[in-house]
């Protein structure tokens, strides 16, 4: 009986151990790891943050340093960038000293799909192509008979279901209508 007593305690006290241990471990934990990771928020404004060995909200700092001009201190950044070439550079740094460091290179184009302008400025062309088609369509219908062979053939094959021709057939004969006097009055 003794015995068991003795293994029992023997066991208790290094499974308290090995609970301590790893409290201990996890409590000293240092700084293995940092990578920096982002988001394109929009055209030229981005976010950073950093993974690390550590949780979320472990006491950690953080200093970004943008093209080696500018610097920051925070867990996170946004920032809008120029146009070019970019260097985003992160020290991470644990309660114990242990640092780490990270960098990204990033290329700011006019050309990307998030461009606000490069959007707005395709739309607005199609636009206009949309109101000149319609416009010489319509001046075209209005004068069909003074225009050559070959541009009435290409305006007809641009509308070849005739809702333009209908719509300013109908707005003519209306207007002939209103000219015409009406007999019996």
């Amino acid at each position: 009986m003794k015995k068991l007593l003795v293994i029992a305690l023997c066991l208790a006290s290094f499974a308290n151990f090995a609970f301590a241990q790893d409290e201990l471990v996890s409590h000293y934990q240092t700084l293995d790891e940092a990578y920096i990771k982002y988001e394109q928020l929009g055209w030229q404004t981005y976010e950073f943050y950093v993974l690390t060995n550590f949780e979320e909200g472990e006491a950690l700092s953080y200093e970004w340093t943008i093209d080696n001009k500018e610097t920051f201190i925070a867990p996170k950044l946004r920032f809008f960038f120029d146009q070019g070439d970019h260097v985003i550079k992160v020290k991470v740094e644990d309660k114990f000293g242990n640092v780490q460091y990270d960098t990204v290179r990033l290329g700011v184009r006019f050309w990307s799909l998030k461009n606000n302008w490069f959007w707005w400025g395709l739309y607005l062309v199609v636009i206009l192509i949309i109101l000149y088609y319609w416009v010489a369509k319509i001046v075209y219908l209005l004068n069909r008979k003074k225009v050559s062979k070959e541009v009435r053939y290409f305006l007809d094959v641009l509308d070849e279901h005739g809702w333009v021709e209908r719509v300013i057939a109908e707005h003519v004969k209306k207007k002939e209508q209103e000219k015409t006097p009406k007999k019996g009055n």
